[in-house]
This record gives structure tokens, C-alpha cells and sequence, in this order.
């Protein structure tokens, strides 16, 4: 420290305030050397590449979800049709408790000769 003290001293002010300012615009460049390095790494390679990757995987993933509801909707309408077919035999047959006797007996008169 003694001998940046008496190099200090030993300047005239008008080289004390070069060199000052010659110091300061060197920390000055490496900062923003330094920043621009790290917001190019942040923003660029990070951030762009992990959205871009991002929005590819939300896109493949939509798609995906996209054919598994159309496979679903699909399944959902033959199993509601299926299900209308048995509500419809259901209630056939829930009406008379009769039905298959009434029915063979028609079938009998309609083939006797």
C-alpha cells in the first residue's frame, strides 16, 4: 500500500485524475464485459434455448393430449351408445314379466297351420 501511496504523491493532479479515470474506464469495460457475458449466457443459451425447448414439449405434449381425447370422446359416444341399447332392452323386457311367455305364444299361433 506504501508504494501506490507514494506513487499517488509523487503524480501531478492532472495525472492522478488520468490515471483515476484510466482505472475506473478498465473496471468500467471489464463490468460490462463481464455482464454482457453472463446476460448472454442467461438470456440466450439459457432462457431462449429452455423456452424454445419448453414450447416444443408443451406442442408435442398438446398433440398427445389431443389424440387421447379424440380416442376418449370416441369411446365415450360407443359406450353411451352401447349403454342406450341396454337401457332400451332393459325397459323392454322390465315392462311385462311376461314377455317371453307372450312372445312364444304369438310365435305358436302364428305357426300352427
Amino acid at each position: 500500500m506504501n508504494k501506490i501511496e507514494v506513487f499517488l504523491q509523487n503524480l501531478n493532479p492532472r495525472e492522478k485524475f488520468l490515471f483515476i479515470s484510466f482505472i475506473c474506464l478498465c473496471a468500467l469495460f471489464l463490468a460490462f464485459k463481464i455482464h454482457d457475458r453472463f446476460l448472454e449466457d442467461i438470456f440466450q443459451k439459457t432462457l431462449v434455448e429452455h423456452n424454445y425447448l419448453a414450447l416444443n414439449e408443451a406442442k408435442i405434449e398438446n398433440s398427445h393430449l389431443k389424440e387421447i381425447e379424440t380416442k376418449l370422446t370416441k369411446q365415450i359416444k360407443t359406450e353411451e351408445e352401447k349403454l342406450k341399447y341396454y337401457k332400451e332392452k332393459l325397459h323392454l323386457f322390465s315392462y311385462d314379466k311376461d314377455f317371453f311367455n307372450k312372445k312364444i305364444n304369438n310365435l305358436s299361433k302364428n305357426l300352427t297351420i
